[in-house]
């Protein structure tokens, strides 16, 4: 990927050229252009309508912007995109360089060591912790019923089951005869 000129991963473009097309739906409007603060009005979509253009305010500098994907992931969302291609700021300078294939590699270029086998590992002589089990969450399953039981949830055995949609004996709702 490198040697074929790309700077970062496919993963990173597909998001940052998914932004650029939303960022065609938006209007920038320089609020302080020595700060780079700007004002970014979004406008209806093909996709999703809207009466009246909501604003967002964006500040490169700091790396913020009113929606939160901008500080939250460090990449360009669709509304810094278009202060960059207004402003024209390459989009290399908005995206965290922690994302640059180089960087990546260059995480990489250390040697590891593999492990050992167990039986060369020191004996631990931390202390031992032991959870409390109140505090572990219970495994997601079919919730407990907080209902107490009575006379009615008893079935008679002597009775027929019947279809429940014509009250039918013979045949259950699932294989009911007169059903489509």
């Amino acid at each position: 990927m490198l040697q074929a000129g790309h700077q970062f991963p496919e993963e990173i473009a597909d998001i940052i050229r998914k932004n650029q097309q939303q960022s065609t739906f938006c209007h920038v409007h320089p609020y302080n252009r020595e700060n780079s603060e700007f004002d970014v009005q979004e406008i209806s979509t093909p996709h999703q309508y809207r009466p009246h253009p909501i604003s967002y305010k964006v500040r490169l500098n700091e790396w913020w912007c009113d929606c939160g994907h901008f500080q939250a992931t460090r990449l360009p969302c669709h509304h810094v995109i278009a202060i960059c291609a207004n402003s024209h700021i390459p989009l290399t300078q908005v995206v965290d360089p922690v994302y640059s294939l180089n960087n990546i590699y260059k995480s990489y270029e250390v040697q590891f060591h593999p492990i050992q086998n167990e039986d060369y590992w020191s004996v631990y002589t931390g202390p031992n912790f032991i959870p409390d089990p109140r505090m572990r969450r219970k495994a997601s399953r079919r919730p407990s019923t907080k209902r107490i039981p009575n006379e009615m949830d008893q079935s008679t055995p002597d009775q027929p089951k019947k279809c429940s949609y014509y009250r039918n004996e013979g045949h259950h709702k699932g294989n009911c005869p007169f059903r489509q």
